[in-house]
Parts: C-alpha cells; structure tokens; sequence
C-alpha cells in the first residue's frame, strides 16, 4: 500500500501541477457534449457508427469536451507554440476534409494544386486571425465555414455532376428553390467529416493566445498583407495560371475540379467572371464580319405554304428532356419516348447539342433565346446572372418586328436564375411563375407537364383574342432532379443492363410522362385553323448514376471527344398543323435553334441570324465542348478556337453582346 500511496501522491502532485478546472469551459463542454451526443443519435440507422475510423474520431472528440474543463496547464512559450501549429493545419483538414467529401484523392493532385490549395485555405485563417487577433476565433470560425462548403459541395457534385463554382455565387436562390427536390443523406464520409471538423474546433477553443505587443501585430499584419498580395497576383497572372493549367476546364467541369481541387477551382475562376475583348477585336470589324457572313445566300432547306400568314409560335424548353439511347443503347420493359417518335407529317427532328449536363439549364435558355454560344465565356459562367442586359439582342425582339405579342412561362419561383430580370430585360410582353399558378396539377412536387400545357393553352387562348400573332415561350420543370422520390412508382424499366439504376428508371418513366404530355400538347393545336409551329427540346440530360453511363457507353469505339458530346446532346422537334417539309437536321448546337425556327415559321432573318445560318453550314455544332465541322468530325475546343471562323464568331459575337 505504501508504494500505491506513493503513486497516487504522485499522480495528485501533477493533476494539481498541470490540470486546471474551469467551471466557465465546463459548461461549454458538457452543452457541446450534449449537442454532440443529439446529433450522433440523430444520424441514420444505417449509417456505420461503429466503424473504425469513425469510432475513433468520436471517442477523441468526447475526450476534447472533457479536456474543455479539466485543461492541461502550458507555459505561455508552449500555448503560442500550440496556438500557431493548429492555425497551420487546420487549413490542411480543411484540404483535406473537402476533396474526400467529393472522393477526391489528394495523391492525385500535382503537387502545385495540393500547394495552391493549401495557399488559398490558409489566406483564409490567416485573414481571421488579422481581423480579431485571436486564434480561437480564426480556428473555430475558419473550420466550421469551411466544413459547411466542403458538405454543400459534395452535396451539390452528388446531384448536379459537378461541385460549387464561381458563377453560382450569382445562383444561390435557384439553388434555395430546388434543394427541397433531393434527399440530403448523411454518409460515412461526411459523418466522419463533421467529427474531425469537431475535433479541430474543439482543441481551436483551447487557444486563448492572443498577440498583445502592438508592435508584432503590425509585423503579423504586414506579412499577411504580402500574403494576400502574392496570392492576387498569381490568381490574376493570366501566363501562370495558363502555362501551369490552373484554369478551369471549360469542357469536363467534373474533371476540372478533380484536378484543380474544389477551392482551387473556385478562386481561378474568379478572374474569368469579366468576358475579355477577342484578340484583334475592333467593332467596325465585327460589323464588317457580321456583314460579310449575312450576305451569302446559304438558306436551311426549310419550305412552308402559309400563304403569307404568320403562325402563331410555341416554344417548350423541357428540364430534363432527353433520349438517353443517344448516349448508348439499352432496352427497357416499355417504351418512354413512343408519340414524340411517331411524327411524322410537318415534323423536322434531330438532336440538339446544349452547353450543360446535369443542370444549369438557364444557359441553354440564353443560347436559344439570344443566338449567343456560351463556349466564349469563362468556364461555369451564368449569362443570365451576368451579361443580359436591356439592350441584349433575343429572339424575343425579333418576333417583336414581326408582330408577335410575347409570352414567357416557367412553373418555379421567379427569382431562379434571376429570370424575372431577364425576361424584363428582353421585353416580354407577359411572364407568369409558379405564384401565378392556380391549383396546378402536381408530379413529385412539381408542376406536371401536363398541367403545365394546359396553363400554356389557356394563356395562350387568352393573349389570342387580342393579338394576331403570338410567342410563347415555356419553360418546363416536371422532370428536374434529384429522381429518389419514393412516393412515385417508376412505370418504366431497364431489362438488358447489369447495374441496378433505379434513379435512371424514375426520369425514363418521367420522360413517358413528359411524352404523353406532348401528345395532349399537339392533338390541341393540330385542331387549330390559324397556322401554329410547336419547338420542344430539352435543355439538358439528366444527373442520374454515373454506372449507367459508364456501362452502356463501355462497348463504344468512338473516341473520347464523342463520347462526351453525345452526354450534351438532346432531342428538338419542330411540328406544325401547316404543310412543312425540309431536311431533317441531325445535329446542330442550340444556339442556331432560333434561325431554324424563324425559317420553319416562313418569317424573315434578321442579319445576325444570317449570319448564323452561314456558320452552321461550316460548323453545325458549336459548344462548350468543342466544334463538329461539315463532316461531322468533332474538334476540341483547345484546338476549334484557332478555326478562322471560329474566331470571327467571337468577335461577332462581343459587339452583338457588349459594345451594341
């Protein structure tokens, strides 16, 4: 007993020695305990509590809460050493905490990525700490900010393909709109990620280090200000950035930022947000070029007998709306797409190359609706946050010279993509959202297609009773994403692929909806006397399982460039209940969709529409992905932008968009 005594002396001489008690912290630490023990619970049954790695973070986690309240006592050298080595990596958790949200492995980043990564995260820490002088602050504050972006970009990567980008700084309120769509789940991974992210905040709660000497502040505050100074101008070094490969992709925006890095990517996109004048641009050039194109008589072989009447003009942008055979074969238990392919008569169909995949679709909207190619602008750019303006030519205008009394529809709150600016902007005539809806039919919660065209025919019946000629542009929104809906029952499945894809299987039996939809739509205007044209495509394919892409798209020769354009690709069909022939156009960008429709409507071209329909007898398609030439073979973009014609288009394209 005597030894025993001894060692329990000993161990009381250092608790008394190193271990201090604070009431203050205790309570902090047992509210944190108790908060940290609801979520735990809260978590799903599923989810793999007791694996080990995340069982080892929640025991350390419990034993930071108790350290809270019995601290271990430093010197003031040893808390400054402390203080400063968390401030330094907790910047590489942060790293390291969002590329694992999205799956990302660091060890395939070059090492300049890792570094300017870590760069970017420490500015950040660094910049908190400058600004309250306490590393506490700058440590909790920096990690809890961080770990919320590395969750909403693996959530956003999950269901959109692609992460946060610098564009949806502009998009946060479409992004508000349409999250109650998906179903948030709470992974292994981004379990353990919040347990670390407590872990780190818990130990930044022990430093009560502060820089009390007025004159080391001002050292602090003047190395951070060369800090942030060299990061500007690395980020706005247009040689580095390119010759180092720092820019975003303007292609693959997955692939970008797998390579870059989430943060990375997000700031080198930043000084692409300004639209740079083309090389050798001048305006009396643009208007030369734009004149010269405008010129030649190169017509789509499109001929129509309306006898000199103007028909009325129904254009459907369908989310989502796609034949995903286009992209690899596959056979299902029923057909999803069978009215839409038996038009024939007065029929003009193909398939449309869009600029997006998986969403985004104002952008796709803006290149119908103006003309304009996003393949000019920074990758991730939205136009219609950024560039649409009073002044911004459009299809709308256009028909406005013709007579037409315009009409824009959109089942979704008006704020998403900041649509109710631009349809003002553009000069719409009427544009009705979802508040102005009354009782509509519902799908998944949202507006059905078919209760959405029988809102389009009833506006439309309205505004004719006025007008001799009507433009009704409708955006639909019963196919949008995320499909994990469990309340509806898919009515379409795939039989001959190994995979289980019961996402792809809910949009296919969608896509069925959206058919049936279509036919209502038709069967109602075929009946019509007056002349009527209806255009519906899709704006882009569906997010669904990369699996199901991967595996119908495994036993493909064509090359990668292909591969990829066919993702972007979706149907277009033009009907009329007037006689209408012409070529059938397998595939052409969207951007020349408006010259197409203007020709199958008997209506004249305005000169850059002109031009347009000289362009897409060199180059059909256009996007972001790359070029396809007469031939049909496809060229990177890295490669197309050399193209003579290409680069003219650029130049065309500035003066119609920023110097009218």
């Amino acid at each position: 007993m005597g030894y025993l005594g001894k060692c329990v002396d000993k161990i009381k001489d250092l608790y008394k020695k190193y271990i201090v008690l604070d009431k203050k912290w205790g309570v902090v630490s047992g509210c944190l305990f108790l908060l940290f023990l609801i979520f735990w619970k809260s978590l799903p049954r599923n989810f793999p509590t007791f694996k080990g790695d995340t069982m080892i973070m929640f025991l350390l986690d419990c034993f930071l809460c108790v350290t809270l309240f019995a601290r271990v006592r430093l010197s003031e050298h040893y808390d400054r050493v402390f203080c400063w080595l968390l401030l330094i990596i907790a910047p590489a958790l942060c790293l390291i905490n969002t590329e694992e949200a999205v799956g990302n492995q660091i060890r395939k980043m070059t090492f300049l990525m890792v570094v300017l990564n870590y760069a970017l995260y420490l500015m950040a820490f660094l910049v908190l700490y400058l600004l309250t002088n306490r590393v506490q602050i700058a440590v909790c504050l920096g990690m809890s900010v961080f770990t919320i972006y590395a969750l909403t970009n693996s959530f956003i990567t999950e269901f959109r393909g692609n992460g946060i980008r610098t564009a949806d700084i502009y998009a946060w309120k479409t992004a508000f709109n349409v999250s109650g769509r998906y179903s948030l789940v709470f992974t292994h991974q981004r379990g353990y990620i919040i347990l670390v992210a407590f872990a780190v905040i818990l130990l930044g709660l022990r430093c009560d280090y502060r820089q009390k000497n007025v004159k080391r502040r001002i050292q602090t505050a003047a190395v951070t200000l060369c800090y942030l100074v060299l990061m500007y101008s690395i980020f706005w070094d247009n040689e580095f950035m390119t010759e180092n490969a720092v820019k975003p992709y303007l292609w693959e925006l997955t692939e970008s930022a797998k390579n870059h890095g989430g943060v990375l990517e997000f700031a080198a996109g930043i000084p692409g947000l300004k639209v740079e004048k083309p090389i050798s641009y001048s305006s009396a050039k643009a208007q030369e070029l734009k004149q010269e194109g405008a010129s030649e008589d190169s017509r789509l072989n499109v001929h129509t007998k309306l006898n000199g009447k103007k028909p009325d003009i129904i254009v459907i942008m369908n989310e989502s709306f796609s034949d995903l055979r286009q992209v690899g074969n596959f056979d299902t238990d029923t057909e999803y797409l069978d009215y839409f392919n038996s038009l024939q008569d007065n029929v003009i169909r193909g398939y449309t190359s869009v600029p997006v995949f998986g969403g985004l679709t104002a952008n796709t909207e803006f290149e119908f609706m103006t003309g304009f190619s996003n393949a000019f602008f920074p990758a991730g750019i939205m136009p219609y946050q950024n560039y649409v303006k009073d002044n911004t030519p459009s299809l709308r205008e256009q028909l406005f010279s013709q007579g037409y009394y315009s009409i824009f529809m959109h089942p979704m709150n008006s704020n998403g993509w900041n649509r109710k600016n631009v349809y003002q902007a553009l000069k719409f005539d009427e544009a009705y959202y979802i508040e102005d809806w009354e009782n509509p039919e519902m799908l998944r919660g949202a507006v059905s297609d078919s209760g959405d065209y029988k809102d389009v025919i009833s506006r439309y019946e309205k505004a004719k009773k006025e007008n001799d000629n009507v433009f009704l542009f409708n955006v639909t929104m019963q196919n949008h994403g995320g499909y994990v809906d469990g309340s509806y029952e898919s009515t379409v499945h795939i039989t001959d692929l190994e995979g289980n894809y019961p996402l792809t299987e809910q949009y296919l039996s969608l896509i069925r909806e959206s058919d049936n939809a279509f036919k209502e739509l038709v069967t109602y205007f075929s009946q019509k006397e007056n002349p009527v044209l209806i255009c519906m495509f899709g704006d882009h394919q569906p997010s669904v399982e990369d699996e199901f892409f991967n595996e119908i798209q495994q036993a493909s020769e064509d090359s990668d460039i292909v591969k990829l354009a066919k993702k972007y690709q979706t149907p277009y069909i033009l009907y009329s209940n007037y006689e209408m022939e012409g070529q059938q156009i397998d595939n052409l960008s969207v951007n020349y969709l408006q010259v197409l429709l203007m020709e199958a409507a008997g209506l004249p071209l305005n000169d850059y529409q002109k031009y347009l329909e000289n362009l897409y007898k060199i180059y059909p398609v256009i996007n972001v992905n790359g070029v396809m030439d007469r031939e049909g073979k496809w060229h990177s973009w890295d490669e197309a932008q050399n193209f003579k014609e290409i680069q003219d288009y650029s130049i065309v394209q500035y003066k119609e968009l920023f110097d009218r």
